[in-house]
């Protein structure tokens, strides 16, 4: 697996500089292409933790103030403040804003409009995911604080730094919801500040998704942080792909 993560490495890198040396698009194209991309994010995040729009009442919802017959009301405020909290995270990517507990808490704030008595606090008690058992509640700020202060080793790729990012967090899980959703928020922001694209884990993508997370619990008393850092280095080749060919 070692091989496989260097050699999608030096790949991401490889098409890094190529997708450096391309005209840029035109300014309309461009924009195009962004909203197409937001679009999807928006869509496939909240598909991933169950919300019940379909990927065009997703665009109508955010493009046409769309009220949606016979979908809940939290999907529809789902999907808006997943949008808002795009737009946060982007600018924290092109201000270059280390992501601290300040950060990840307006992240949060900004996406879980559904549950505002919630939204931006930790977590108070105490719960399991799927047989797992994130950080006890007591010890979350602690161990968030950790998280926020702590850097890379030196030469660390900025793909292998997110993804390691990413698993801290979700074990933490600081959150009574939405720890996913603001996870990848942050493996985006984290990603373009050190010049790659940001990615979407699409909903066909969830079984590997959740794998790569599993391998990291240890409840097999073996937690293994390469499986994601493979996960996502696939995830920015294939949007690289993308880019190459618009």
């Amino acid at each position: 697996m070692g091989e496989d993560l260097d050699l999608l490495l030096r790949e991401a890198d490889r098409k890094k500089a190529e997708l450096a040396e391309k005209l840029e698009l035109a300014p309309d194209a461009l924009e195009a292409d962004r909203e197409r991309f937001l679009f999807a994010s928006v869509y496939h995040n909240n598909a991933i933790e169950g919300n019940s729009l379909s990927a065009a009442e997703v665009q109508s919802v955010l493009t046409n103030d769309e009220v949606i017959a016979g979908k809940p009301l939290s999907d529809h405020l789902a999907v808006i403040g997943y949008r808002d909290a795009i737009k946060l995270g982007e600018y924290y990517a092109k201000q270059k804003r280390h992501i601290s507990e300040h950060e990840i808490r307006n992240l949060h704030y900004r996406m879980l409009i559904t549950n505002q008595d919630i939204s931006g606090t930790y977590r108070t008690y105490n719960l399991m995911i799927h047989g797992h058992r994130p950080t006890s509640y007591e010890k979350v700020a602690y161990k968030m604080l950790q998280l926020a202060e702590s850097r890379p080793p030196e030469h660390t790729h900025p793909i292998e730094a997110a993804a390691f990012f990413h698993l801290r967090l979700e074990k933490i899980h600081p959150f009574a919801d939405g720890n996913g959703r603001v996870g990848r928020l942050i493996i985006n922001i984290m990603l373009e500040q050190a010049g790659y694209p940001s990615v979407i884990v699409n909903l066909e993508d969830k079984p590997g998704y959740y794998a790569a997370l599993n391998a990291y619990d240890g409840l097999d008393g073996n937690p293994q942080i390469k499986p994601m850092q493979l996960f996502l280095a696939e995830l920015v080749n294939r949007q690289f792909d993308e880019l190459l060919a618009l």
